[in-house]
């Protein structure tokens, strides 16, 4: 989930409403204008920043989402309002969820891998220009999208700066910006550095 609060496990965008995007004017500006210079955009957490995508032509839009009830609803907004563009949705199943795609518990942690490496399996799946964080697992849609490019991407973290947990990722690419809350990072493809491996295994089953 993106840019617009749920207040519990079934919420789900109102079909005539188009969901918020609630960052700060700044943040907001920068998005827009990383949005506005690609033609790829994989997003982790879907909302208003998916609106905000689907409103500008000539775009391929991925968006995860790992609230299931908010992916449909979504979804089910999107074809009563087609955008200029079209967004693929992709459910990222981690279990049973809460407010924000939190899962409710751990029961599923196997699962959670999935939700920042599935999209990147789809057989449809394009190549992003630009990559917004927003969702769960961040770290780890992090290290996911560093791994596994093979040209360089934008990608731009939500609520960052105040985190110091996420910080630790800075080892492995350095922050090139910062926007308000928000990180800019220019990342290059990287190998995935064997002497970190079990620090990186451990980021894919942190849900924050």
């Amino acid at each position: 989930m993106s840019g617009a609060p749920k207040p519990g496990l079934s919420a789900a965008p109102a079909a005539a409403q188009a969901p918020a995007l609630t960052l700060p004017p700044a943040e907001a500006e920068a998005l827009g204008a990383a949005y506005g210079a690609a033609e790829v955009i994989l997003e982790y957490g879907s909302g208003g920043s998916t609106a905000l995508a689907a409103a500008m032509p000539g775009k391929r839009i991925f968006s995860v989402e790992s609230d299931a009830a908010w992916a449909a609803g979504l979804g089910a907004w999107f074809a009563a309002n087609p955008g200029a563009s079209p967004v693929t949705l992709h459910h990222a199943d981690i279990g049973p969820t809460k407010d924000w795609g939190h899962p409710v518990n751990a029961a599923a942690f196997r699962r959670w891998p999935l939700y920042a490496l599935s999209v990147w399996d789809r057989e449809d799946f394009v190549h992003p220009d630009v990559v917004f964080v927003d969702g769960r697992f961040r770290a780890a849609c992090f290290l996911t999208t560093l791994f596994r490019i093979t040209r360089p991407v934008t990608l731009l973290w939500d609520d960052y700066a105040d985190r110091p947990a996420y910080h630790e990722m800075e080892d492995f690419a350095p922050r090139t910006g910062l926007i308000g809350r928000m990180a800019i990072f220019d990342l290059t493809p990287a190998p995935i550095p064997a002497d970190r491996l079990g620090q990186i295994l451990q980021t894919y089953l942190r849900p924050l």
